[in-house]
């Protein structure tokens, strides 16, 4: 009775404990100590059967001190101490039996079939160890009365329940296996009986303590060994995985999340974009029509750079200066406004996009050399010159006269000059082209110098007057194209000239 009284109250102090369980974690706590209690069960010749409760003894305690190796194997050494008792006809004996073990413990919940945190994790262990034994007895009507001292087996398995990271409850059975046949009295075989060798069945239930010092390296409070995130920022709420709290489960962290509250596209920092035009709901002024990022989700149908709320022409391409409509010659008037669509590039327009033409000789401005005077076309714009002024050149051509030999301008020259002078500015567009000739005499070399030297001089004479460089040109030719006979005193004398003639250029 006192037997059975026992192992219900060891399988009722299991029930209780276990209704407590909870997750622990052994790899942050490396060390734990236990203290066990429960009972032994001999198997040999004065009691052959294990788990016949009649051959139960009581277990005195038993300890251990286990150390964490990794996710499936802790190193376990173990101290037992227990009073085993047993008989039958043959006899009977009364061992005090002390165990010293050290165990290698594999443990199921290794992240492989069971994940670490298990709450109950079956284990195996086995390991060698000596076994010191008082042994006292009859045995076949011999007395006997040992010490032994002898290596043993030891192999078993059980279950753990986990109440906290610091506490946990271990419920094992194994057997002791000694390397020789001592303990009951019996050792031989004998003509008459057969011997069994000695081992002992150990079962206890004990609590464990796990102590040491865990690692947390981003001190969140998850330890480095549990933590899937271990380089989280300081201050940041973290799950119990130890990786930042990601309350709508978008993939973004809340603390980067500008939507937390809203699944969202992780390149938009966690913020819905139903339109997918790459700007974020919130800050979408057009959330329900696909978009351009530039213009805050509002489209740009024709891809103008003008968003469709803003263009003029939204489905033509057109200038973000004219309101996003097109202006095909560039005018800055757009093509529905344009009068004159084909205006050549840089010419000032109108309001209706026509070139200006001041003087409305049909020659616009840009093109027309005397844009203030009405003039045809074939003149640039500008007016004609008068028949009278032609022959007031032709008359300065025949009658401007040099010393002989020399480019000195004669007095009567001059004069003759300064008509040419008051054409020039009564003519503004026009420019003057003067050539300067000579009759035969001479030398052609010294000839071209000179006809050069009377057209330069000229040229002199009426930029002194007020004529501008850039208007006036100047070049002899010598004895080139007489116009009358070398010959001749009166012949010589007409080749001796200089030329006059106005043009536009």
């Amino acid at each position: 009775m006192r037997k059975i009284n026992m192992v219900v109250a060891l399988l009722t102090l299991i029930a209780m404990l276990t209704s407590y369980a909870a997750n622990a974690q052994n790899a942050d706590r490396k060390w734990g100590v236990g203290l066990y209690f429960g009972f032994t069960d001999y198997k040999g010749d004065l009691g052959n059967d294990f788990w016949e409760f009649k051959n139960a003894n009581p277990l005195i305690g038993s300890a251990t001190l286990s150390c964490y190796l990794n996710p499936s194997f802790d190193g376990v050494l173990r101290l037992s101490l227990s009073n085993v008792e047993s008989g039958n006809t043959l006899g009977n004996f009364d061992d005090w039996l002390f165990n010293s073990n050290l165990n290698l413990k594999y443990k199921f919940n290794n992240g492989y079939l069971l994940k670490e945190d298990a709450t109950i994790s079956p284990f195996l262990v086995a390991g060698i160890g000596l076994s010191h034994v008082k042994a006292e007895g009859v045995f076949m009507g011999n007395n006997f009365d040992k010490t032994y001292n002898n290596m043993n087996f030891y192999y078993g398995g059980g279950l753990n329940f986990r109440i906290d990271e610091k506490w946990s409850v271990a419920v094992e059975s194994g057997v002791f296996y000694p390397l020789n046949d001592k303990y009951d009295g019996y050792k031989n075989k004998t003509r008459d009986t057969e011997s069994y060798h000695d081992k002992f069945l150990h079962t206890t239930v004990g609590v464990v303590y796990n102590f040491g010092k865990s690692t947390d390296t981003d001190g969140d409070g998850v330890s480095d060994n549990r933590d899937d995130c271990p380089n989280t920022p300081e201050g940041v709420a973290v799950d119990k995985h130890g990786c930042p709290l990601d309350t709508d489960g978008d993939g973004v962290a809340d603390y980067k999340d500008d939507c937390p509250m809203l699944a969202g596209d992780p390149l938009l920092n966690g913020c819905p974009d139903k339109d997918g035009d790459g700007v974020p709901d919130k800050d979408d002024k057009c959330p329900d029509v696909k978009g351009e990022v530039q213009f805050n989700g509002c489209p740009d149908t024709d891809g103008d750079g003008v968003q469709d709320s803003e263009d003029e022409c939204p489905e033509v391409k057109g200038l973000k200066a004219l309101n996003g409509c097109p202006d095909s010659d560039g005018d800055g008037v757009t093509d529905a406004n344009d009068k004159c669509p084909n205006t050549k590039p840089g010419y000032k327009v109108d309001a209706n996009g026509c070139a200006f033409d001041d003087d409305k000789d049909g020659v616009v401005n840009e093109e027309d050399k005397c844009p203030d005077e009405a003039g045809p076309a074939s003149n640039y714009g500008c007016p004609e010159i008068k028949a009278e002024v032609k022959k007031e050149l032709e008359f300065a051509a025949k009658n401007v006269h040099f010393a002989s030999g020399r480019d000195i301008l004669t007095t009567k020259s001059k004069k003759i000059l300064d008509d040419v002078v008051k054409i020039m500015n009564d003519y503004p567009a026009y420019s003057l082209k003067i050539s300067g000739y000579t009759d035969s005499q001479g030398k052609d070399d010294m000839n071209l110098k000179l006809s050069d030297k009377r057209a330069q001089a000229t040229k002199a004479y009426l930029m002194a007057k007020g004529i501008k460089a850039g208007k006036i040109t100047a070049k002899g030719f010598g004895e080139a194209n007489p116009i009358a006979d070398n010959k001749t005193a009166v012949g010589r004398a007409l080749n001796r000239r200089v030329e006059f003639e106005l043009s536009i250029k």
